[in-house]
C-alpha cells in the first residue's frame, strides 16, 4: 500500500497497528509512558547547551495519522549552519510499524540506551542532509521520535542520523526520570 511522509511523524495511508515488523526489537527494560510528558522538558540545560540548542518551542502534530500529538522543536544556530531537533510524543501507534517495510521510509533497528527503535529517513531523498528520526519504542502502543532536520547540505546523511540518535538517548535518559 502506498504511503507518504510529512515533517518528523510521517503520514501513512493504511492501517498500521496490526501490521507486523519485519525485524525484532529488544524487550524494553521498562514502560516509560508518554501521556502526561512535555516534549518540551525532554532535554535539561546542560543537554540543551550540548546540542547548542538556541530556542524551544512546543507544537502539535496537524496531519491525520498523529493529529494533536505533542511535539517539541528545538532550534540550532551555528554560525554557518542552522538545523533542528524535534520531539513526537505519539501515544497512538508504536514503533514498530516503521519496521514492516510498508511506509514510503529507509529504516533500520537500531538500539538506544537499551531500548529498541527505528531509525528511518524518507525514501528518495538522497543521500545529503534528508531528516532523519529516531523513534524510541517506550511503552506499548507508543513512541518517542527524535527527529533532526537541517538546511541546505552542510551535512552527511550519516552525520544528520547519529544527530537524531544522539538526541534521542539524551531525551531517553531525561525520561527515565520523569517517568
Amino acid at each position: 500500500m502506498p504511503t507518504t511522509s510529512a515533517e518528523a511523524g510521517g503520514e501513512t495511508t493504511g492501517p498500521t497497528s496490526s501490521t507486523k515488523p519485519t525485524v525484532a526489537l529488544p524487550a524494553r527494560p521498562r514502560d516509560l509512558k508518554l501521556d502526561a510528558v512535555d516534549p518540551c522538558k525532554l532535554l535539561t540545560d546542560p543537554q540543551l547547551d550540548q546540542l547548542k540548542i538556541k530556542r524551544v518551542h512546543p507544537w502539535t502534530y496537524d496531519q491525520e495519522t498523529y493529529r494533536g500529538a505533542k511535539g517539541c522543536v528545538s532550534d540550532v544556530s551555528e554560525e554557518s549552519r542552522r538545523y533542528e531537533y524535534s520531539a513526537l510524543l505519539v501515544t497512538t501507534e508504536g514503533v514498530e510499524a516503521w519496521l514492516t517495510g510498508k511506509r514510503n521510509v529507509e529504516s533500520e533497528a537500531v538500539e538506544v540506551d537499551d531500548y529498541g527503535a527505528a531509525r528511518y529517513r524518507l525514501t528518495g531523498d538522497g543521500p545529503n542532509s534528508a531528516p532523519c528520526t529516531t523513534a524510541l519504542d517506550v511503552a506499548q502502543g507508543q513512541q518517542l521520535q527524535v527527529t533532526t532536520s537541517t538546511t541546505g547540505k552542510d551535512f552527511s546523511q550519516d552525520e544528520v542520523c547519529r544527530m537524531s540518535e544522539k538526541a534521542a538517548n539524551l531525551v531517553l535518559t531525561t525520561l527515565k526520570t520523569l517517568a
